[in-house]
């Protein structure tokens, strides 16, 4: 095999000072790059179009994890050219999931876009998300007050869920960090005004419900453990803001109850709240919890606190190892999962289930990006890489632009090419394409 064409020739023990699950997250990383993107088409996710089929918003949020494994582990810039070319303008992501995007889907791509600048300092991802949150802010925000105002979930305008809203509370709060423009502060502060005026932070357990009841009340329907980690990544940007203790406080107990709501008794394991049973999206929550947490961990003062957390996090790293695992020879053997067709290279491990308790049932990118998130989120601080292989970064496939001929549109909306500029767009359900005219 040539030299750097598996994880155990990419990733050792020895580049990241002993660390453990830096050492896992190399691994993993490799695994989900090898075994499920870029599609040459997409140059994201390998989903042969990348709307309608659960791909749209993970290749927002994974992102993030990418960046988030540069920023825990200094020297360390594997895949940085996979990250760079992940830059998508404002139309480039609505023509993805025409007509338009759910809200929830476009705030993960302002969010990700903002953290990626946070630790690259590359202009044209803040540009972009500043492009993406104002145009959310401009189409989603209930200008009519309803509830206190509140982020429609998508262009039908009759449901709220909590997810746009505190995916939009944080993505504002580095808006405003990284540009001064007050406008975010505002907007931040107005998002959390109507989180709380719903009662979505239920004040005396501290879980968060997923979105208000027509009376403009939490609704009751909690457990998605995402809810409570993009709540506490907003309080996490409050914090840096303000420099106000309270907001680590109010973290601190979202956290703790989230933990308490969502650890299996036996094992001690995070555990989603519909496993064994989750849906694809369902399937990425718990790393998105952690990954919260550790930007928690990150700027806690508390250092007991801190340490509980840390030892909850590695307690979960050893857990997804003990019984969730397949890692087999040959490979092919851990029954990974590919939609459309075998990968750019060749089939890797280690690949995970969706539940950290076990057993391993299949390998499929959902639930290989929230492995990778606990193992990056588990990272001790400090942690250095050295070595030629800390700058990996093999050749990928550049994108092509989508066509009609790719199936890029929902089923039921014709696809139909636009204009010279666009390659496609997808029609209204009710509408036909006449002439390359949506008629």
């Amino acid at each position: 095999m040539a030299k750097g064409d598996s994880a155990k020739s990419t990733c050792s023990m020895e580049m990241f000072d002993g660390d453990f699950s830096a050492y896992m997250a190399c691994k993993t990383q490799f695994a989900l790059q090898s075994n499920w993107w870029p599609s040459p088409i997409a140059g994201l996710l390998s989903f042969q179009a990348w709307n309608s089929l659960s791909a749209f918003w993970e290749n927002g949020i994974i992102l993030e994890t990418y960046a988030n494994f540069v920023a825990f582990v200094g020297n360390n810039t594997r895949y940085r050219g996979i990250i760079k070319s992940s830059n998508r303008n404002l139309l480039s992501l609505k023509q993805a999931y025409g007509p338009i995007p759910s809200f929830d889907d476009m705030a993960w791509y302002a969010l990700s876009f903002a953290r990626i600048y946070e630790i690259f300092g590359w202009n044209d991802f803040l540009i972009n998300s500043v492009d993406v949150f104002d145009w959310l802010w401009k189409t989603a925000w209930d200008s009519n007050g309803t509830c206190g105002g509140g982020m429609w979930w998508n262009n039908g305008y009759r449901q709220k869920v909590t997810i746009t809203n505190t995916i939009s509370l944080q993505a504002a709060g580095k808006l405003y960090r990284f540009t001064n423009d007050t406008k975010y502060l505002h907007q931040m502060n107005e998002i959390w005004n109507y989180l709380l005026r719903n009662g979505i932070v239920d004040n005396l357990t501290y879980i968060i419900h997923d979105g208000p009841t027509p009376n403009c009340t939490g609704n009751d329907f909690i457990g998605p453990t995402y809810l409570s980690g993009t709540v506490i990544g907003g309080l996490v940007e409050f914090y840096k803001i303000y420099k106000n203790e309270t907001y680590l406080d109010l973290s601190n107990k979202i956290a703790q109850a989230e933990l308490r709501n969502s650890t299996n008794r036996s094992s001690g394991i995070l555990t989603e709240y519909c496993e064994p049973h989750c849906n694809d999206d369902q399937k990425v929550f718990k790393g998105i919890f952690v990954r919260n947490l550790r930007h928690l961990i990150d700027v806690m003062n508390d250092g007991k606190q801190k340490e509980e957390y840390e030892r909850y996090l590695y307690h979960n790293v050893k857990g997804i190892l003990k019984y969730s695992i397949c890692d087999k020879h040959p490979f092919q053997n851990c029954n990974i999962v590919f939609k459309y067709g075998p990968p750019y290279y060749n089939e890797s491990g280690p690949v995970f289930a969706p539940n950290w308790n076990g057993p391993f049932t299949r390998g499929s990118p959902m639930q290989q990006i929230a492995a990778l998130d606990l193992f990056i989120s588990a990272i001790k601080p400090g942690t250095t890489c050295k070595g030629e292989f800390c700058d990996f970064n093999p050749y990928y496939p550049p994108p092509k632009p989508l066509t009609c001929k790719d199936k890029p549109c929902p089923p039921d909306q014709p696809c139909c090419k636009y204009t010279p500029s666009q390659s496609y767009t997808c029609c209204s359900s009710n509408q036909k394409c006449i002439s390359g005219i949506c008629t």
